[in-house]
């Protein structure tokens, strides 16, 4: 350190100097072998990805409802023109004309009848539901009880109901008094229901309906709410008289469908 001290000034500036760039040097060249020596790490496993799926307009078809709530409006649904099956031919069937069946996703729950293992829920189109409920509900207002019977029936339903028809009565000719042979009912249409009163369960589908007071109120105040009978007595059809059977033709659609039959009576 003395003779250190004993140099120069400048001289010792000049040292100094020297012995920092040196240190300098050396600290840079053994970061830089260490940080080649020891690469950083990477990851073995990618990070989980987070799938985004997009909703795709009308993918999903909504559900039909299942009830129709009481002194509820009845939801809306859009109405669905596909046609599902077509009678054969364009002629009548002993008095009967011929119906398209409507598709059963134009349908719309309206009640259940009968009891137990013969319990069945019975629907109408949409339009028909409407009028349907309306009218239910201005008869329960006065002490009348309407209570659907049968309302929609495939082409395959009605075949089965007239085969039975035929084995009671006897023969095509006979049930096709009562019964409309399949493709010639109106009940594919979804516009047409079979009624009776709920106080009297026995006469259903009997001509002693026609002593109930659902009827007598039926045949008062149905054509306010769009309903008509469609087979009354000695219509042009030659169809039996039938005072359960009647039909929606509240809306132009509706009235469409039966015009044929409305120029027969």
């Amino acid at each position: 350190m003395r003779i250190f001290s004993q140099l120069p000034y400048l001289v010792r500036i000049l040292v100094i100097a020297t012995i920092v760039a040196v240190s300098v040097v050396i600290c840079g060249t053994l970061a830089m072998r260490f940080s080649a020596s020891n690469p950083p790490v990477q990851a073995k496993t990618s990070p989980t990805a987070t799938t985004t799926v997009a909703a795709q307009p009308n993918s999903v078809t909504p559900a039909l409802p299942t009830a129709i709530p009481t002194n509820s409006t009845p939801i809306e649904v859009n109405k669905v023109t596909e046609i599902q099956k077509k009678p054969t031919s364009n002629q009548l069937a002993f008095g009967h004309f011929p119906y398209t069946q409507a598709n059963p996703n134009q349908m719309m729950l309206i009640g259940s009848y009968a009891n137990g293992a013969e319990q069945r829920f019975e629907s109408l189109n949409v339009e028909a539901v409407k009028a349907f409920m309306k009218m239910t509900y201005a008869a329960r207002e006065v002490g009348v009880w309407i209570i659907p019977v049968s309302g929609f029936r495939t082409i395959e339903q009605q075949e089965k109901l007239f085969q039975e028809q035929i084995k009671r009565r006897g023969s095509v000719k006979e049930a096709a008094k009562i019964s409309a042979p399949s493709g010639y009912s109106e009940h594919h249409t979804g516009f047409a229901l079979d009624l009776t009163d709920g106080k009297f369960p026995k006469k259903d589908i009997t001509l002693d309906f026609e002593t109930t007071d659902a009827y007598r109120w039926l045949t008062s105040h149905a054509k306010e709410f769009g309903f008509e009978m469609s087979f009354p007595r000695n219509n042009k059809q030659g169809v039996s008289f039938e005072p359960w059977h009647w039909r929606y033709i509240g809306s132009s659609d509706a009235s469409s469908v039966f015009a044929n039959a409305r120029n027969q009576r």
